[in-house]
């Protein structure tokens, strides 16, 4: 008989690891936050203020869907502001749009559960998909009213927020990238009345803020989605017992009709199926600077309460020395960003973010540079290259040096091993199983049911098939805002987990109710507790540019996979924003390949340095629109495809070795991305060098075949069911199935299960 693993806290108490985290999660929210505008109004003394706008006390702490995390308490901006101090003369405004909020939700579930009146318990992806489809709203905006205002006060703070997530992208209108009405007509309200008006961002992402052309806005802060400890974190930055160091890892342009390919992404194009990548590698900063298009705030932007200088450069080919100095009169930190131009063509090469300086102190710092990562492609030669020629270095917008390449260099692709190196104990333990059985570890295993390792909430684990085949299973929890689990589940003397009372708040309604059914509440089971940490989104993390932030916060996450037994995180995400409307832009880091692979690179390092815990990069690739995701193809050159949206896989492949990548839903260039083998094995393998484990998006070989999944070079299907095996064992008979790659991934399954510290004491 197996004995199933339980894993968790047996108290409900807040652990040490929790408080520990927090306050991490709190240093990291403000880290990543932008002062954008600043007339003198910051920072606030604690006092009191008028607080309005949609995020002020329903603050979006981060995106829906797979970005979602069940953390014990989230500190909404109204809390942080109350627990440093601050006084609200009034909370009408509030308490009317809280009163809307609820009246909102309730509508919403009840649409939510006629949609899916039909479905029975065991149909529990098709409920998810359901709400993915139809995401809760978040509520519209309503007017400030004239008693609403006070005159106790002379500062108002509008938090202004968006609830962004999976399965649908933004659009070019009032309420989504624009303003609404309702929104501008409230600023302007409140600028009429206060004497100091702050605008707090509480966005994913980038928005238009035109608004700052026609009414007096003194302040604005890009708060982004800050996680849990969000609120807290902004009463620190407006009070200036921390200085904000957070700079743009995006281009905000003055008007989205900027942007490249901004007539023709998603919905725009009129035609879902296709998107072409006319721009080619000139995204983001490039394009701007390409086309001299003036932004609104450039990439790498950011004010601080204080003054830096940057000087006595060195310079060379491959670093930058310079001495970065605190001038101003408040403690502070600085980004030393290092930009190498060549022909026009300018590109980030590097990047460091200094410790806290105080008044007059200095820090020297180097910033490597390594050339291939702002090298060109050449489609013909199927080479990435250097020309030579003068290369002038700047450093935040100042010269630094120059270097001269007296020949061109060029750099190797395509000379990876592709087959796996397998153990010893692998090779035995294949020798012994039949392709069938191959075939069932190939096949995820569903969702956490019965599984060696319980964890209600998890997205899915690998196949149980084998445990009386002496081979465990492992579970794989979403993120990429921390692990995305049940926070307290109970396991029941068969080894099922149930659901017990401690729902997440967002989940005790009719949906999951019939899901509960099935799995109702054991007398004498054991309750466990996974109060996980929601950290800031991926966006937020980035724009702090402290790669030892994010290394420090991976190893938080997987000191809680560890305590949650959770073996493999589906995250981090890193796809790059081509477009602001991109609706899963707040799981990535940015629109700069070099930001998301070291960002990357940096939070894979850290979870993995726990020992026995991975992570998954993802999607790869080209996953940069969320409306029809499943079939859209993204028609892209092979030039843009290695400068732009491969160079961040590439980074962070090469400096952080994840354990497994994730294939996209999207099609490139008219093939699905799990069906292609020249993405999966040619460039991912052979040109990337990654030797990890391949696997599918949940239910992505739906849309197109699951035999040429495997056949491609993915070695799990997810999240698997008795369809895929059937595709599989049908492909076994007449010889479709390319046997020599179903061994292949066999075994890296294999390896990615008997990697995982919750398997180490199986079977004993």
């Amino acid at each position: 008989m197996i004995k199933y693993q339980i894993f968790g806290n047996r108290s409900d108490e807040v652990s040490q690891r929790e408080k520990q985290h927090q306050q991490l999660a709190r240093r990291a929210a403000a880290e990543g936050m932008v002062l954008l505008k600043n007339e003198g109004v910051l920072p606030l003394k604690a006092d009191k203020i008028m607080l309005y706008g949609p995020g002020s006390r329903r603050t979006v702490k981060g995106g829906s869907g797979s970005g979602d995390v069940h953390e014990r308490h989230s500190v909404s901006i109204e809390e942080g502001l109350l627990n440093a101090g601050f006084k609200f003369p009034s909370t009408l405004w509030m308490d009317r749009f809280e009163k809307k909020y609820q009246e909102d939700m309730s509508a919403w579930k009840e649409e939510v559960d006629s949609l899916i009146k039909g479905y029975t318990p065991f149909q529990t992806m098709q409920m998810f998909t359901v709400i993915v489809e139809h995401p809760a709203p978040y509520p519209a905006c309503t007017p400030v009213m004239a008693d609403e205002l006070s005159d106790e006060s002379d500062t108002a703070v509008y938090v202004l927020a968006r609830q962004d997530g999976e399965g649908q992208d933004r659009r070019v209108e009032k309420g989504s990238y624009l303003l609404s009405d309702v929104e501008t007509e409230s600023l302007i309200k409140l600028a009429e009345h206060y004497r100091k008006l702050i605008l707090v961002l509480n966005c994913g992402g980038v928005i238009d803020l035109s608004i700052l052309d026609k009414v007096r806005i003194d302040a604005v802060i890009m708060y982004g989605q800050c996680g849990m400890e969000g609120g807290n974190a902004l009463a620190d930055i407006l009070t200036g017992k921390v200085n904000p160091s957070g700079r743009l890892t995006d281009t905000w342009a003055k008007s989205y009709w900027d942007y490249p390919g901004a007539n023709t992404f998603g919905y725009l194009n009129n035609n879902l199926e296709s998107d072409a990548y006319d721009e080619g590698p000139m995204v983001g900063h490039r394009w701007f600077d390409h086309n001299k298009i003036a932004p609104r705030y450039p990439f790498g932007y950011g004010l601080s309460y204080t003054e830096f200088t940057i000087d006595e450069f060195h310079a060379e080919k491959d670093m930058v020395e310079c001495t970065v100095t605190n001038k101003g009169t408040t403690a502070g930190k600085e980004v030393v960003q290092v930009y190498i131009e060549h022909h026009g063509k300018r590109d980030l090469a590097g990047f460091r973010k200094t410790g806290l300086l105080k008044p007059g102190e200095s820090e020297t710092l180097t910033v490597s540079i390594e050339l291939e990562n702002i090298a060109e492609y050449d489609e013909n030669k199927k080479q990435f290259f250097n020309e030579k020629g003068i290369y002038e270095i700047t450093v935040n917008g100042g010269k630094a040096g120059s270097f001269v390449l007296d020949e061109e260099i060029t750099y190797d692709t395509g000379h990876y091993e592709t087959s796996p190196q397998l153990s010893a104990k692998t090779l035995k333990i294949l020798d012994k199983l039949s392709d069938y059985d191959k075939i069932d570890l190939v096949t995820g295993g569903g969702y956490a049911v019965r599984a060696y390792n319980n964890v209600m909430g998890a997205a899915g684990r690998t196949n149980t098939r084998m445990l009386k085949k002496g081979i465990p299973n492992i579970i794989l929890a979403d993120g990429p805002a921390g692990i995305n689990v049940n926070p307290s589940m109970t396991i029941g003397k068969d080894g099922l987990p149930r659901y017990p009372e401690g729902l997440p708040e967002n989940w005790k309604w009719g949906w999951l109710k019939r899901v509960e059914r099935l799995m109702s509440l054991g007398k004498n089971g054991i309750t466990v507790y996974h109060y996980m940490t929601a950290w800031p989104n991926e966006t937020t993390l980035a724009q702090s540019w402290d790669t030892e932030l994010l290394e420090e916060i991976g190893k938080a996450v997987g000191r809680e996979m560890l305590e949650t037994g959770i073996s493999v995180w589906l995250a981090p995400g890193m796809n790059i924003h081509r477009n602001p409307l991109c609706g899963r832009n707040f799981e990535y880091y940015s629109e700069d390949p070099l930001i998301s692979g070291k960002m990357a690179a940096a939070i894979t390092r850290g979870v993995q340095s726990q020992g026995g815990v991975g992570v998954t990069v993802k999607h790869f690739c080209c996953n940069n629109q969320e409306d029809n995701r499943v079939y859209v193809s993204a028609e892209v050159s092979m030039k843009a495809l290695q400068e732009i949206y491969l160079r961040g896989f590439r980074i962070a492949v090469r400096e952080s070795h994840p354990w497994a990548v994730m294939t996209s839903y999207n099609k490139v260039n008219g093939t699905h991305v799990c069906n292609s083998e020249l993405l999966c094995t040619e460039i991912l393998r052979n040109d990337l060098g990654f030797k990890g484990l391949v696997m599918t998006d949940w239910n992505a070989t739906n849309q197109c075949s699951h035999l040429q999944a495997i056949n491609a070079g993915n070695d799990l299907i997810m999240p698997g069911d008795k369809n895929v095996r059937d595709a599989l064992r049908k492909g076994l008979k007449d010889g479709s199935l390319n046997k020599n790659r179903l061994n292949e991934s066999a075994g890296r399954v294999l390896e990615l299960v008997f990697k995982s510290e919750v398997n180490k004491d199986f079977g004993r």
